[in-house]
């Protein structure tokens, strides 16, 4: 449902959520601990950040983190950073009526998956994995 530049761009955020305030992570180092790429991973972190959605703090012990608290960051703002396709223009016009209908269809789908994605927030993403990490057990 989602592109890559999106899944990853979670990740990444996830991977920020969980560090405490006023800490901050390289992309280097959450691209190892997700086994992504680098380079793939650092243009999201650039794109998040100039949505104001992370903030980067640059030298020594420095990285990026959160601008802010995870219940004011909605995953529509993170979809939209990251998914270009989102705001794509979907005509309503055309020469037939089923061009019309599929388009008002369609724009109101696209109209639909915002308001959900408005209603999610990071929070409520992050409350998600901490249940699939609390549903691993490990044996000895």
């Amino acid at each position: 449902m989602f592109p890559k530049k999106v899944h990853y761009g979670l990740r990444f955020l996830l991977t920020l959520s969980g560090l405490a305030e006023g800490t901050h992570l390289g992309v280097a180092e959450i691209a190892e601990r997700e086994q992504l790429s680098v380079k793939f991973l650092e243009a999201i972190a650039v794109t998040l950040r100039k949505e104001g959605i992370v903030d980067v703090r640059r030298g020594a012990g420095g990285g990026y983190s959160l601008s802010r608290p995870l219940k004011e960051i909605t995953l529509y703002q993170i979809v939209l950073a990251l998914d270009e396709k989102l705001e794509k223009e979907i005509s309503t016009e055309g020469e037939h009526n089923t061009e019309k209908a599929v388009g008002r269809f369609l724009l109101s789908v696209r109209n639909d998956y915002g308001r959900l994605l408005r209603k999610v927030t990071l929070e409520k993403l992050k409350n998600y994995y901490a249940e699939e990490n609390e549903r691993i057990m490990y044996y000895i």
